[in-house]
Formats: C-alpha cells, structure tokens, sequence
C-alpha cells in the first residue's frame, strides 16, 4: 500500500460509515507530524489503525499537543493468508529490536518470544512493548495495513500445544519439507519456531516431533537466530503469495 503522503498510527479509525468524524493522534504521532515533520494544518495524511484500516484524511488543527485530523474516506482491507507466526528465542544485545522490525517487513503477522532450554535472554514486560512500538513504526515505514502483534513471552513447551495447520520447527539439516508451498498456501495459520544460539535440544526436538512438528532447514548454513526468524518469515510468505499465484488464486 505504497503512498506519498505522511503516513501516522491512529488506532482508533472512525467507522467507515462515520467517515468525516475527527481523530486524534496520540502522543507519539503527534509529536512527530508537529516537530519532527512539521506539518502545517490542511496537508493531506494517510491514517491506519493497524487492523486493516486505511483512511485518506487531512490534519485540521494542533489542539495542545495532539494533532486533530479529519477523515475524508476509509477502506477496510482483510488480514494476508495464512497467520503467520514466528516464535523465537531472543538474541542477545541490541539484535532483538532491529529484529523485530525486520519480521515485520517480512510479512510475519505475530512474533512470540520464546524461553528454550538453551535461551540465555528471557525478555520482561518493557522489552515486550518496545518490542510493540517497534512493530508499529515498521508498519508504518513498509507500508503494511496489519500491525504484527507481539504476543507475551511463552516457554517452548507451551508452543508445543499451540494450534496451527502448518508446525515447523527451525533446524539445520533438518530437511526442505517438500510440499510445503502448498501446504502453507492451503493453512490458515502457520507456526515456525526459531530456536536459542545453541539450537534446540535432543529433548525438545524429539518433544516436537512427537507433537507433529516437522524440521525445517531454512537455508544450507547455520544462521543467527535472527536471520533465521527474518528468513522464515520472509520464505513463508513468499511461498504461500507465488503458490497460490501459480495455482490462479
């Protein structure tokens, strides 16, 4: 959804029916369009609410310091298929927000922080909502309608028992899953999950087999645990868009 025009973060989109009803920005997107952009009232803006909301509409007026805009006209667009999700350890240092961002770009729709047997890094409630803004300001740069949500930190038993139509476990050597395009074109929702530094254990992998996981090598040499998030997300999306693309969907 490529525009010209500044583009803010406005989680709370009017109806489309209530189109022309006023809106303000928060905090953040204010301060940006008043002093980062210093944008005057009249220009046209593009407003989404990370839901799937995307809104032509003019900044009106500064009122403190909360930008008031007026919506003109909204669409409504329907999330991608499949769901993707990416549930990973965390990186240590300062790899895990650039990560973040880039899953975004990437096309996956929920990130999960994962707690492995070998995870050295358990992220707490304030990495998780810049891990949030994160995602928001990615959405806003790329151009995507859906916010990839950030889901709390769950250890790697828990992701065992998640549902999905597709489970991959993330492993090298562990084979190219053939047929997967088809299959994940196919899903409704997909799992990969993006094990620590030191891999996944003996035990865990043999856990996620017994539940149905099957391993995936991502590509032929072993990546850091953020390239590989990046990269599956990257692949699945790819595979379930040309798929579905070379069937005439």
């Amino acid at each position: 959804m490529a525009s010209s025009l500044p583009r803010f973060h406005c989680a709370h989109l009017p109806h489309p029916r209530l189109a022309q009803t006023p809106c303000v920005l928060d905090a953040d997107e204010s301060h940006h369009a008043r002093k980062v952009l210093r944008l005057k009232p009249g220009t046209a803006v593009e407003l989404f609410d990370g839901q799937g909301g995307l809104a032509q509409a003019k900044l009106v007026a500064y009122e403190g310091r909360s930008a008031v805009c007026q919506v003109v006209s909204m669409e409504r667009f329907d999330p991608p298929r499949p769901r993707v999700t990416v549930a990973s350890a965390i990186p240590k240092g300062g790899r895990a927000e650039p990560m973040v961002n880039q899953l975004s770009q990437a096309g996956a729709d929920v990130f999960v922080p994962m707690v492995s047997e070998h995870s050295v890094v358990d992220p707490r409630e304030g990495k998780l909502e810049r891990f949030g803004r994160h995602a928001i300001e990615s959405a806003k740069q790329c151009g995507r309608l859906h916010v990839m949500a950030v889901e709390p930190t769950r250890g790697f038993d828990a992701l065992l028992a998640e549902s999905a139509d597709v489970r991959l476990l993330a492993a090298p050597g562990g084979g190219s899953a053939a047929g997967l395009g088809e299959r994940v074109a196919r899903a409704g929702r997909v799992l990969v999950l993006i094990g620590p530094e030191g891999g996944f254990s003996e035990a865990e992998q043999a856990a996620a087999a017994e539940a149905g996981f099957q391993q995936w090598a991502i590509g032929p040499y072993t990546m850091r645990i953020e390239t590989a998030a990046v990269a599956a997300a990257a692949l699945l999306r790819y595979l379930a868009t040309s798929t579905r693309s070379s069937q005439g969907e």
